[in-house]
This record gives C-alpha cells, sequence and structure tokens, in this order.
C-alpha cells in the first residue's frame, strides 16, 4: 500500500514567513531573558546568545535594542487584551459576572510573569522618547478596548456619569496588587490570602454598582396606586 504525502508536507515556507518566525523567537527570547534575568542585560549581543544567533543575524531584524522594546512590548500587550476569556456573559447575575471577570483579569493578565516584563521596560525606557512614545500609543490602543470590553460585560454600568473613573479605578487596583509582585520574595505555593480577599472586595464593589445602577433604572415602587375599574 502506498502512502499518501500531504500537498503541505514539501511545502517550503517563504521568505516572509521565516522572517516572521524568526523575529517572533527573538522576541519571545527577549522576553525570557528580561524577565529571568534582567532589563539592563536584555542587550543586542545577549539576545543573539540566547537565541543562538549572530548579533548581526539579530540586527537584520531589529537594528536595535530601542526598536525590539518596542516590537516586545507591543508582543506583550496584545497578548494580555487578545483573549476573549476576560470578559462574562453579560447574562450572568452581576456578582457572579464580577467574580468571573476580576478572576480572569488577575490570573490571565496582571498575575502573568509578562506583566512585571513589561513595566521593566515601561520604567527602563524613561530616556528614550521613541519607546515612550510607543507606549502611550499602545496605551490608548489597550484602553479603548478594555473600556469597550468591560462595558459590554457591564452593561448597567455603561451610562454611568462616572463611567471612566470607574473603569480607572478597577484596572488601578488590580496593577497594583500586579505590581506588588515585584517585592514578593518568591513565587507563592499558594494564592496569597490577603491578595484574594482584596480581589474579592474589587468583585463586590463592581457588583454593588451594577446592583444600584439597575436599581436606579427601575425605578421607585409605586406608592399605593390603586386600579379604577
Amino acid at each position: 500500500m502506498s502512502l499518501r504525502v500531504s500537498p503541505q508536507a514539501g511545502v517550503r515556507r517563504t521568505h516572509a514567513e521565516r522572517s516572521a518566525a524568526t523575529r517572533q523567537h527573538l522576541i519571545a527570547t527577549a522576553i525570557d531573558v528580561i524577565q529571568h534575568r534582567s532589563l539592563e542585560e536584555m542587550s543586542i549581543h545577549e539576545l543573539a546568545k540566547s537565541a543562538g544567533m549572530t548579533s548581526g543575524a539579530v540586527q537584520h531584524h531589529f537594528e536595535s535594542k530601542a526598536v525590539l522594546m518596542m516590537h516586545v512590548l507591543s508582543e506583550l500587550i496584545e497578548s494580555t487584551v487578545r483573549s476573549g476569556e476576560l470578559w462574562p456573559s453579560s447574562a450572568l447575575p452581576p456578582r457572579e459576572r464580577a467574580a468571573r471577570f476580576v478572576q480572569a483579569v488577575w490570573s490571565l493578565v496582571y498575575a502573568q510573569p509578562r506583566f512585571i516584563v513589561a513595566w521593566n521596560i515601561y520604567l527602563g525606557c524613561r530616556n528614550q522618547p521613541e519607546v515612550l512614545g510607543h507606549i502611550a500609543e499602545l496605551r490608548q490602543s489597550v484602553q479603548v478596548r478594555m473600556q469597550e470590553g468591560f462595558f459590554n460585560a457591564f452593561p448597567e454600568l455603561a451610562a454611568a456619569p462616572d463611567r471612566d473613573g470607574l473603569l480607572g479605578l478597577v484596572l488601578s487596583s488590580l496593577r497594583g496588587l500586579g505590581l506588588l509582585q515585584l517585592f514578593a520574595p518568591a513565587p507563592a505555593a499558594q494564592p496569597d490570602a490577603a491578595q484574594q480577599a482584596q480581589l474579592a472586595c474589587l468583585a463586590d464593589w463592581i457588583a454593588s454598582r451594577c446592583e444600584a445602577a439597575a436599581a436606579a433604572a427601575s425605578g421607585p415602587p409605586p406608592q399605593g396606586r390603586t386600579r379604577r375599574r
């Protein structure tokens, strides 16, 4: 019996596909170097060594560390908002919705090592205007998508006059908890009780705001009305 060979089996990747794969490999290696060592150690030379390439080959794809950092940041932020798992269905009860959202955004975004990597880059590139400009553009893009996703998941809050401040407070609280990981002595084997308590308080606050908004939208109950015959 002869074996059929898939038409795709012998197809070579194009130069563009090989180049894109190499760039992704370099970006992933850069993230690993920053995460396990430091931003200062992440030079073009060190990246080339860690990726098994020459410095010249790396510079063919990223001519400078600043350009590389812009691409690393793009990958980190895109991977943060790419997942649709962040947003619970708006059909769920407010408390279940809020609990699911807080736990999902914590585990998928703020508790991830890539969050600390991103902040290492933010803090380490303060004197590089081209990187800071890129960061500002990325943050604006992420803010728009986070705002859309949050108010689709919590439509009760979409018309709140303080909606921007409300979402800002939610994200700032999560960001602060995430940054506290910089000072943790070692990865904890069990979830931190104080951390989980704060996440529960945040979920409770979101749910309470949803319930209050829904109650206000439905209006006060009728007072002593009688139907005329």
